[in-house]
């Protein structure tokens, strides 16, 4: 969701890992009310977008897209990358004129590959956030390649010079501490100070999803570039 010249815009999916669906574009003038505009994204059958979800608006050097997740039709589970597209009149109103694939799951080393044999999901939940510096930071989830399932899901991010890439990614962000995993998550930034808020589930609460707060300076995310290690914890609700 975002919020622009007074109206509240929301790209929100109508299926999950499933093949078609859309991207349905809402809006609102008080954020209660709502009315469903015609879609933003279709998916386009029998091809690598044969279904999509994890839409995300962002704005870019003044430019509006949408970020999301797009999958290949598939017989045992699906396996979705990262799309862009673009609005053609810079409006949420669009029309939206797809880009194409800007993360690949061979871009990511920290990923469970394709032919991976207890592979569990693709990329998903990406986000798009402009940097002070110009550059564009990738928030996404990935599945780790080694542990056990309830192990693997990470935070990771990504950094690019241009919105449609190419990404050198950072790897995961966040470590549980302890058997457990965390993913979807947004990035806020304020004042110099990045914040990430996130989902996780661990051990020590039996496992059930929470949400968490990480927060660090954008002087540590520049000497994460060159030296990542996951950002510190801050606290979980």
């Amino acid at each position: 969701m975002t919020y622009d010249a007074g109206v509240f815009h929301m790209f929100i999916q109508t299926e999950f890992r499933f093949s078609g669906g859309r991207c349905e574009h809402a809006v609102s003038n008080d954020g209660f009310t709502w009315v469903v505009l015609n879609p933003a994204i279709l998916s386009i059958p029998d091809t690598d977008e044969d279904g999509l979800y994890d839409p995300h608006p962002a704005v870019v050097n003044g430019a509006r897209y949408i970020v999301y997740s797009g999958m290949p039709t598939f017989s045992r589970v699906p396996q979705p990358d990262i799309y862009l597209a673009q609005s053609s009149t810079n409006t949420w109103f669009g029309p939206w004129v797809r880009v194409g694939k800007i993360m690949d799951h061979q871009d990511l080393p920290h990923h469970n590959s394709r032919e991976h044999p207890d592979y569990e999901c693709g990329i998903e939940g990406a986000q798009l956030v402009e940097l002070p510096d110009g550059r564009v930071l990738l928030n996404a989830t990935c599945f780790l390649p080694e542990g056990e399932r309830g192990n693997r899901q990470r935070v990771f991010f990504a950094i690019a010079d241009k919105v449609e890439g190419p990404y050198k990614t950072l790897g995961p962000v966040l470590t549980p501490g302890e058997p457990g995993e965390n993913g979807h998550s947004t990035v806020l930034i304020d004042n110099q100070e990045l914040m990430l808020v996130y989902q996780s589930r661990v051990r020590t609460t039996n496992h059930r999803w929470r949400f968490g707060i990480a927060k660090c300076s954008l002087g540590e995310m520049q000497e994460k570039l060159t030296r990542p290690e996951p950002i510190r914890r801050n606290k979980r609700s």
